[in-house]
């Protein structure tokens, strides 16, 4: 069985995807909806040497989000 973590928690060169966000409705999990994080998308770390901010990529972009902000996001391994 494949668990949900938080996108805060993932590890380096293995591919996560969206699965949704904690607490689903809140005006945040929108913002992030719209820059691209939406369910079944593919996301990683990005090859960069910071931890926080933590840069994720995600349809082709790179994205900056704080560990607190990435706490929202919930991703399965693919």
């Amino acid at each position: 069985m494949v668990r949900n973590i938080n996108l805060a928690d993932i590890s380096k060169g293995i591919s996560y995807e969206v699965v949704g966000f904690e607490p689903e409705n809140s005006p945040y999990a929108e913002k992030l909806y719209k820059m691209g994080f939406v369910k079944g998308t593919p996301v990683e770390l990005a090859p960069v040497k910071l931890s926080d901010p933590m840069i994720v990529q995600i349809r082709g972009s790179r994205i900056a989000l704080r560990k607190n902000e990435a706490q929202g996001i919930l991703v399965k391994e693919r």
